[in-house]
């Protein structure tokens, strides 16, 4: 489901965007047909290179409202699985969309997605918490980078391939308002 309305997700208003920048992978038919035991991030963000050359990204974004600390180890652990399951879920149904593997994806996904240059796209794991301190964005994202590190290594994905966010990094990026 493309939208142009602003994304309240966790407490946050991501958005707007430009029309067909941003594809609502969680409200979309294509992934109502298949969210049993599958989950997802909230939506893929089409960033066009500032040269416009073929170097788009994709930005993967999931939403938190919060994080646990490290040295809560097995919850820690859970939630970073979790994270990891819903972007890596999301970068293969992302492709699978734009490779009309799913019927219904064509009809969601805008001109702007169709006309990809898949080979070229670079893709971008993302993590946005509100509210959440400074101090505690290495370590997640060092805990994040380590579990998706097969992702990475067989998507072949650039640099930065995972960013995790606080609210004044999100709005940095234009992320949310």
């Amino acid at each position: 489901m493309m939208t142009t309305e602003p994304i309240i997700e966790s407490g946050l208003t991501f958005g707007p965007f430009p029309a067909g920048h941003c594809f609502y992978i969680e409200k979309s038919k294509t992934y109502q047909q298949i969210k049993e035991g599958v989950k997802v991030a909230e939506f893929l963000l089409l960033r066009p290179s500032p040269q416009g050359g073929e170097t788009n990204k994709i930005w993967v974004v999931e939403a938190k409202s919060s994080a646990p600390k490290p040295s809560n180890h097995d919850h820690f652990e859970k939630y970073i699985e979790e994270i990891r399951a819903k972007l890596t879920n999301s970068l293969t149904l992302a492709m699978t969309a734009c490779l009309k593997r799913h019927r219904q994806a064509d009809a969601e996904l805008s001109d702007d997605f169709k006309q990809l240059n898949l080979a070229s796209i670079q893709f971008v794991l993302v993590l946005v918490i509100g509210n959440f301190p400074e101090a505690y964005l290495p370590p997640l994202q060092d805990a994040l980078a380590k579990v998706l590190h097969p992702t990475i290594k067989t998507w072949a994905l650039g640099t930065p391939a995972v960013l995790v966010l606080n609210e004044d990094r999100a709005r940095q990026q234009k992320l949310i308002i």
